[in-house]
């Protein structure tokens, strides 16, 4: 019994000593990848003036959203840094401070579907989303349906793509990087509009870490976050991607 004690003392040090990995999808201005493979991102920079301000060891990755989404579900030493907050995920994570603010619209390609004025009227039309975002379950509860009005995609490259070829109406996106995105995959943004601005749409971005995170690292980051917001590190950050 007492080498069982002390073999759950050990793991549970090496838990707490194992670095800290920060995960997130490709979503530029935010946090992507350049060509020569550097993540790099608005962020990218938060988090390291963050860690730095906190003294932790840590790693920065990015991966598709659902991957992302499941390691920081079953790693205690996994955070995500720019998840949606959502009723839905409320319980499942720890919120360690918002990162970041969006807002969400039903997008088409310009001059068509003039006459749709609200998500009700969208169900007559194909809304496009990826798959395993908060936008999924938000369609689905508003009653939208896979192979009738609803099409999911693997990231924004396939989604967008979609809308362009006509294959369907709207895309429902918080238009965060919606220029970049368009612009990476020479597409004209002049050619899309924004049609309906989905009000009830949970709008904040957060540092989002495991429940089996150590509270004394949680502590560290919460407060950490919040030191480089109120000595300017934050703001300055966001100024110099030319965010607000």
């Amino acid at each position: 019994m007492k080498i069982i004690f002390v073999l759950i003392a050990v793991l549970s040090f090496m838990s707490q000593a194992e670095p800290l990995q920060f995960v997130a999808e490709d979503l530029p201005p935010y946090h992507f990848k350049d060509k020569s493979g550097k993540v790099k991102g608005a962020l990218v920079d938060i988090i390291k003036a963050l860690a730095k301000e906190a003294d932790i060891d840590y790693s920065i990755e990015l991966y598709p959203f659902a991957r992302a989404h499941h390691l920081l579900k079953t790693n205690p030493n996994v955070l995500m840094f720019s998840l949606l907050k959502s009723p839905s995920r409320e319980n499942e994570f720890l919120w360690l401070g918002k990162m970041y603010h969006n807002d969400a619209f039903l997008v088409s390609l310009k001059g068509s579907n003039q006459n749709v004025a609200n998500l009700e009227q969208a169900k007559n039309h194909v809304v496009g989303t990826i798959r395993s975002y908060y936008s999924e379950s938000y369609l689905r509860n508003a009653g939208f349906k896979e192979e009738r009005n609803m099409s999911l995609s693997v990231n924004y490259q396939r989604l967008w793509h979609m809308l362009f070829t006509n294959r369907i109406e709207f895309v429902l996106t918080n238009t965060l990087s919606l220029n970049t995105e368009l612009s990476d995959l020479n597409l004209d943004v002049d050619d899309v509009e924004r049609v309906i601005e989905l009000t009830d749409f949970p709008n904040e971005l957060h540092l989002a870490g495991n429940l089996s995170l150590s509270a004394s690292k949680a502590k560290g980051l919460e407060q950490a976050l919040r030191v480089i917001k109120e000595n300017g590190q934050f703001q300055s950050i966001l100024n110099n991607w030319g965010l607000n």
